[in-house]
């Protein structure tokens, strides 16, 4: 791997990319196998004052030592958004010892849906260094191209659960928590590394809404405002959260 530059590795073509975390993971599998400690996050491994090969490998890339790394992420000032089983991923971090990091959005929409399409934009995201790169796509076909970015990309990949989770219901009023946790469920098992969970929009707030100028400008947010409204009760993000974190 690169230490410096995942621009240098970015796949724009159909072919299979690299998984430079293949064997970490496998490792770990192995090792959880033997003791039942099923929790493969950098966290929990920080929290056991652990030092994994991503904190090496981020360290090295922020200029910090492997300790720093493993004691920001164990204090929760800085996440290693890194899906086992997104091993195409180089390591990154986000906090505040890190460098500053920027994100690029992607996806389709219902007016055009091509996997090609959604491949060129993650090459050229990541070729003129996006640190993490979103799809958040809305139109057909969402899954499909979701499992051609997460093969091909080696910067962590985001979602918002929330938009494929409408396209499976024939209302905004229809959702509910279980489909919900069913598509954030599945996203994480395609490898996805970091999802945009709208729990902070809760019901009593809806009446601050007609007195701000633009309304509720994310789309997420406004997808559950109108349920709220309609259904006259709390955001279920909210109330479920720690089921999401278990995830």
């Amino acid at each position: 791997m690169d230490l410096h530059d995942s621009s240098k590795r970015s796949n724009g073509s159909n072919g299979p990319s690299p998984k430079p975390r293949a064997e970490w993971i496998a490792r770990r599998q192995a090792e959880a196998a033997k003791s039942g400690d099923d929790n493969f996050s950098q966290m929990h491994y920080a929290r056991k004052g652990l030092v994994t090969e991503e904190m090496v490998f981020i360290a090295e890339r922020e200029k910090l030592t492997p300790e720093v790394v493993r004691d920001e992420v164990a204090a929760g000032r800085m996440i290693i958004p890194a899906n086992i089983n997104h091993p195409e991923l180089e390591p990154m971090a986000i906090g505040v010892a890190s460098l500053c990091k920027i994100n690029a959005n992607i996806g389709n929409s219902a007016i055009t849906s091509n996997v090609d399409e959604e491949l060129k934009k993650l090459h050229t995201a990541v070729h003129y260094g996006a640190d993490t790169v979103m799809d958040l796509s809305t139109g057909g076909g969402i899954r499909e191209i979701r499992e051609a970015i997460l093969r091909h990309s080696p910067v962590p990949i985001g979602t918002v659960p929330i938009y494929e989770a409408v396209s499976r219901v024939k209302r905004i009023e229809d959702l509910n928590i279980d489909l919900m946790l069913e598509v954030i469920e599945e996203q994480a098992q395609q490898g996805v590394d970091y999802m945009t969970i709208h729990a902070g929009v809760l019901v009593q707030y809806l009446p601050l809404v007609s007195k701000r100028i633009t309304g509720i400008v994310s789309r997420g947010g406004a997808i559950l405002a109108q349920w709220m409204a309609h259904h006259h009760k709390q955001n279920f993000l909210y109330e479920r959260f720690d089921d999401i974190t278990k995830i």
